[in-house]
């Protein structure tokens, strides 16, 4: 058994956050492993191509599609390691890619369905987007934990998140707003004369926001349904 930190009831950040450090500094090995997968396409073709701004640019272009479904992927198996510490078992990194693989179509249908609202939410005077994050925020841990489908997973997320989007919306800013402090730090110190080093820059701070929202959905959606009492039974 794991001795994982259990929430007090209501929802607090300072729980949230501290509960998050604890299993991203005990699972770290794990987080790197599976979050760095997304960036492996890109900086392959950049090295195999040349360390220049056009390669960069088509190494990109070209591992877009592929990079798209190791995120989900990766995604789903840090949520089911996450949510497997937080009822007292292992990560399980096996068992959780496993489970994450055999569910990758559904999960891949739901995250991308997540982004489309997100991204025509941003476009209606971006308001709309940030609304779309509070209320959608527990979808993916509620699609691969209780296996529901695309649309139930998104109904699911709604009715979890009620009342609580605005500690939502705070966790959502505790996450993005360090990584784009990282991300813009990593294009200042690149003077552009070797994209490698901008690339690493861009995916390490990708990797650490996939890792820690993973952690961070994981034990929202964890917590809301004991705050809830409403649990879904597994088919």
């Amino acid at each position: 058994m794991v001795d994982t930190p259990v929430l007090v009831p209501g929802f607090r950040i300072g729980s949230v956050a501290a509960s998050a450090g604890q299993i991203c500094l005990r699972s770290l090995p794990w987080l790197l492993v599976l979050n760095a997968l997304p960036s492996l396409p890109a900086l392959l073709i950049l090295v195999l191509t040349g360390d220049s701004a056009q390669s960069a640019s088509m190494a990109y272009l070209i591992s877009l599609p592929i990079s798209i479904i190791l995120v989900i992927f990766a995604q789903g198996a840090t949520i089911l390691g996450t949510f497997r510490l937080l009822q007292g078992e292992s990560f399980g990194l096996i068992i959780s890619a496993r489970a994450a693989w055999w569910t990758l179509p559904v999960l891949t249908g739901t995250g991308l369905l997540v982004g489309v609202i997100v991204m025509l939410g941003f476009a209606a005077l971006f308001v709309p987007g940030l609304m779309a994050i509070c209320v959608l925020y527990v979808t993916l841990p509620a699609c691969i934990v209780e296996r529901t489908g695309l649309v139930e997973s998104l109904q699911r997320s709604a009715e979890l998140t009620d009342g609580y989007r605005w500690p939502l919306f705070g966790l959502f800013l505790l996450t993005a707003l360090p990584v784009m402090g990282l991300s813009a730090l990593t294009d200042g110190l690149d003077d552009g004369s070797s994209p490698l080093v901008g690339m690493l820059g861009q995916e390490a701070a990708t990797l650490l926001y996939s890792a820690v929202t993973a952690v961070l959905t994981t034990i929202c959606f964890d917590h809301l349904r004991r705050v809830k009492g409403s649990f879904v039974m597994l088919h």
